[in-house]
């Protein structure tokens, strides 16, 4: 298939997955989760209900946006394929894995306004959130131990995820953090996550 194709195709299934999310956001804030089916959720979308499993495991991980194919942009795989470097480059490297799916799927401030609106009319959805974040979280450490050629359980691994994941939380709020003039945000989220990586690195 010629790049042309494939990025036509890419573009459509981006789209797809992005009219379910905008559609189940609003769904949910209109009616609350229990107050529509997937059924109508996807007639809103113009797609089918296999479509939308295609997709998405469940209206909340719909609304919260998180896919069923969670390395859609193969980022992952690339950083194991890259190879052992040793634990004292993990944060950097877990720094540009964060990065480079935030770069291929990142969440723009209106849909955080909305998925906010979403947990107040849900909040049932922030627990989902947080179950989800976990499992995130323990697949990376997996990830670290896999490629470094760690053993399970060892500390080295989880402290690095779990360090990268509070600067990149740490980040995003101050990225999403709203402004008086409603402008767009002084630095993109690398700057702001390279300048709270030194101060860690100035700390330690």
């Amino acid at each position: 298939m010629s790049e042309s194709a494939m990025s036509t195709r890419e573009r459509r299934k981006a789209e797809t997955a992005q009219g379910l999310k905008d559609a189940a956001r609003r769904l949910t804030i209109a009616h609350g989760l229990t107050g529509f089916t997937i059924e109508e959720l996807c007639e809103e979308v113009g797609v089918s209900r296999r479509t939308f499993f295609n997709y998405f495991a469940s209206k909340e991980n719909a609304v919260i946006g998180v896919p069923v194919d969670l390395d859609e942009s193969g980022a992952a795989e690339r950083f194991a394929a890259a190879g052992a470097r040793g634990v004292a480059h993990l944060v950097d490297d877990l720094v540009a894995l964060h990065l480079e799916r935030w770069s291929f799927g990142g969440i723009t401030a209106a849909e955080v306004a909305q998925i906010i609106q979403a947990f107040e009319r849900e909040p049932r959805l922030i627990g989902h959130m947080l179950q989800l974040a976990g499992e995130s979280e323990r697949g990376d450490i997996e990830l670290v131990e896999r490629r470094e050629g760690l053993a399970a359980g060892d500390l080295r691994a989880a402290a690095a995820v779990q360090l990268v994941g509070a600067i990149m939380r740490a980040s995003a709020e101050q990225y999403f953090k709203p402004d008086s003039g409603g402008a767009e945000p002084a630095d993109d989220l690398p700057t702001i996550v390279h300048r709270r990586l030194e101060v860690v690195r100035e700390l330690f």
